[in-house]
């Protein structure tokens, strides 16, 4: 009955190989295929549609820049602030950084011979 299973087993194994090949072989086919199509027709692109892009992306620039204005000076003093207030919580996570070192403990390492020493 065991051998039943195994000459099974391989013939199952032999068929999915030959049938694994098959569609390889059909899939190679079909984008070599595909790619000589590609080659004998050039892609067209209607004139109108390259137009409408061009005015689109005309309008969206010229909105862009017509949006656009020089700094004042609230600009720069929000620059200032929000640049200080980085600093301030940069320096409050370092401070607590700093705290923590003595908490955090190294976990124990073990060298090859099975003994166990701390980093």
């Amino acid at each position: 009955m065991e051998l039943y299973i195994l000459l099974s087993l391989v013939a199952l194994v032999i068929a999915l190989f030959f049938r694994l090949e098959l569609t390889h072989k059909a899939v190679i086919y079909a984008l070599q295929e595909s790619v000589s199509n590609l080659n004998l027709h050039e892609v067209e692109i209607p004139n109108d549609l390259v137009t409408d892009v061009k005015t689109e992306l005309v309008e969206t620039v010229n909105e862009l820049i017509g949006q656009m204005r020089v700094p004042t000076a609230v600009d720069h003093l929000a620059g200032v602030f929000a640049n200080v207030m980085q600093m301030r919580e940069q320096w409050k996570i370092q401070k607590e950084a700093s705290q923590m070192d003595g908490l955090i403990s190294m976990p124990a390492v073990t060298d090859e011979h099975g003994t166990s020493s701390q980093v």
